[in-house]
């Protein structure tokens, strides 16, 4: 019988508490999820481990390959649907960060935040993961908006069926083949995951 007369209370809390905090919810940012991957084809992890091992200046390292699989990229796909998709959410991101310290939105954050948004991508495709990667270097000449800083920094790095291409996570303004790149004498670490 106490249960019968509880019931109710607590269901007008919780309706309270859902009327004071919707607001809130309804106004907190939102990312869009970025479109599934589409691949040209699979590699194993040996395939991907040895083509990357290729990229490496002496005494560069590169990170672990955890999957079996990784999809080679589409570049149409990657140009026209995931790039323009992750401009969009790299502004809705940085439009959040405008008040926040400058350690929240440095270059290696977005370098992640550009590897995790690839790696969703694979996720929404239901297969292998992306042949993609966050990669530090040596800033030596500026590239896409981020000038000479004469220190480390963080770039994407995806393999497509046209080659290794290289993107600025913080504007996405420039994909270039990474032997087109100007500091790619400067890698030092590459990471996939």
């Amino acid at each position: 019988m106490r249960f019968r007369r509880a019931f109710p209370v607590v269901r007008s809390v919780f309706g309270l508490l859902a009327a004071l905090f919707a607001p809130t919810l309804a106004a907190a940012p939102q990312l869009e999820l970025p479109p599934a991957l589409e691949s040209s084809r699979l590699i194993t992890n040996e395939e991907l481990l040895a083509s990357a091992q290729k990229l490496l200046p002496r005494g560069a390292f590169l990170g672990p390959l955890l999957d079996a699989r990784y999809a080679v990229i589409k570049h149409d796909w990657l140009v026209k649907r995931f790039i323009p998709s992750y401009r969009r959410a790299v502004a809705s991101l940085q439009a959040e960060l405008k008040h926040a310290g400058d350690e929240s939105a440095d270059c290696d954050d977005f370098g992640m935040f550009l590897r995790h948004m690839a790696a969703l991508s694979g996720m929404l495709a239901g297969g292998a993961q992306p042949s993609a990667a966050q990669v530090i270097v040596f800033q030596e000449n500026s590239f896409s908006g981020v000038g000479r800083t004469r220190e480390r920094h963080a770039v994407g790095l995806f393999l497509t069926e046209r080659g290794w291409q290289v993107l600025e996570p913080q504007n996405a303004d420039k994909l270039v083949p990474l032997e087109s790149y100007v500091n790619r004498t400067g890698i030092q670490y590459i990471s996939f995951h």
